[in-house]
């Protein structure tokens, strides 16, 4: 599991509440906080939504929604704000976590003040950006990346 959105879910949750994966990909975030008795829902191409266009869960609001390396692929990045943000609920938390535009190993165009604007022109509070070095210590991967993480509220 994103060990930075563990420690997101430790300050700002007291039990397990109801979380949305947005590009779940392998579902391996998903079946981690279904094992801490969260609520999960995860949704991915793979499993026939097209982050692309405009989703909406049959199971809205979520307490929290997030989405790790996903938005920097999204050509519609307000669109996909707004996903975020129809799908919290009122003082729900968003976590963010993508490469940022001086990752050397992707093709990412985030910035902090671009991300940070595209969020606060969707209506999201106490939103905060900060830009990090990590490495990816994954089979085939071996390298330090430059990850852009956002997080706010509702």
């Amino acid at each position: 599991m994103n060990i930075y959105l563990k420690k997101l879910i430790k300050e700002k949750f007291i039990k397990p509440l109801k979380v949305l994966d947005l590009g779940a990909e392998d579902f391996l975030d998903v079946d981690h906080l279904r094992q801490l008795n969260w609520i999960c829902e995860g949704v991915d191409i793979n499993n026939g939504v097209d982050l692309e266009k405009y989703f909406l869960s049959s199971n809205y609001p979520f307490d929290l929604v997030f989405s790790n390396y996903v938005i920097h692929k999204i050509k519609n990045r307000e669109q996909f704000a707004k996903i975020i943000f129809d799908n919290l609920k009122k003082d729900g938390w968003f976590f963010i976590h993508t490469f940022d535009k001086t990752d050397e190993n992707s093709q990412s165009v985030l910035t902090e003040g671009y991300l940070y604007e595209i969020l606060s022109n969707q209506g999201f509070r106490n939103i905060k950006t900060k830009v990090f070095s990590f490495y990816d210590n994954q089979e085939n991967h071996k390298r330090w990346h430059k990850i852009l993480e956002a997080t706010g509220q509702k």
